[in-house]
Order: structure tokens, then C-alpha cells, then sequence
């Protein structure tokens, strides 16, 4: 499968998060998958704009099958949201990836699969088991 993964950035701790990430593409990796995830390409986008940023976001989102949400926290995220929207219109699939805390979202509603999970160690666990 390529997909896309897609997150809240805004707001998280950048470096927890860019860890976090590294264990992710690995995981992804064990299990056969190709991805693409922006926050791999660093500074490239820090001087762009927001509307800069999604185009090639969509771009990227034509390229692969799917779309792999991320949402860890009850934190909004628009470019996730307007990403998601852009894969509901280009009807790829949508694979949400969510802890099970999170009830304030309706993701759930129009996910094609959801893997819920308790904390990092059981996220990681589970995507190296994504089919």
C-alpha cells in the first residue's frame, strides 16, 4: 500500500513528534508499505504558504492510495481535515489511526479502517500488523 499519512503538527511538541515519526516509517517499512509524509521533508515548507503547503499536499495525496490519519489528541487539525476532504472527493482510502481516548471527532463515521490504540508502544505494534 502508498499512503499518505497525514497529522496535527500545530501545537504537538515538534521533536516528540519527528521521534515518534521515525518509529512509524519503521514500522511501515517492516510491514511493505512505501509513504510519504511531509513533515520528512524538513524546512523545505518552512517559508511557504499555507495554501502553498496544501497544494502540494494534494498533489502528493494523487500519488498514493491512501491516507493514513493520525490523531492522537482531541486537537483539530484543518490541513488534516481539508486532506481528508480532498481524499473523500478523490474517493482513496482513508485508514484512521486514532487513541482510543479520542471520542470528539467523526472521523470514526467515514474512515474505511480504524485501528485505535492505547499509547505509542501499541500504535507501533498495530501499524507493523497494517495490512
Amino acid at each position: 500500500m502508498k499512503c499518505f499519512i497525514g497529522q496535527r503538527v500545530t501545537g504537538e511538541d515538534i521533536n516528540e513528534l519527528m521521534k515518534e515519526m521515525d518509529e512509524i516509517y519503521l514500522a511501515l517499512d517492516k510491514s511493505g508499505h512505501e509513504y510519504y509524509c511531509t513533515l520528512k521533508e524538513g524546512s523545505r515548507f518552512q517559508d511557504k504558504s499555507k495554501k502553498d503547503m496544501m497544494t502540494h499536499a494534494f498533489k502528493m495525496i494523487e500519488e498514493h492510495d491512501s491516507f493514513l490519519a493520525i490523531v492522537r489528541n482531541e486537537g483539530k487539525s484543518e490541513g488534516m481535515l481539508m486532506e481528508i476532504g480532498y481524499c473523500l472527493a478523490k474517493n482513496k482510502k482513508i485508514i484512521l489511526l486514532i487513541k482510543n481516548t479520542v471520542k470528539d471527532t467523526y472521523l470514526r463515521e467515514i474512515a474505511d479502517k480504524i485501528i485505535e490504540f492505547n499509547d505509542k508502544k501499541d500504535m507501533i505494534n498495530k501499524l507493523k500488523k497494517l495490512i
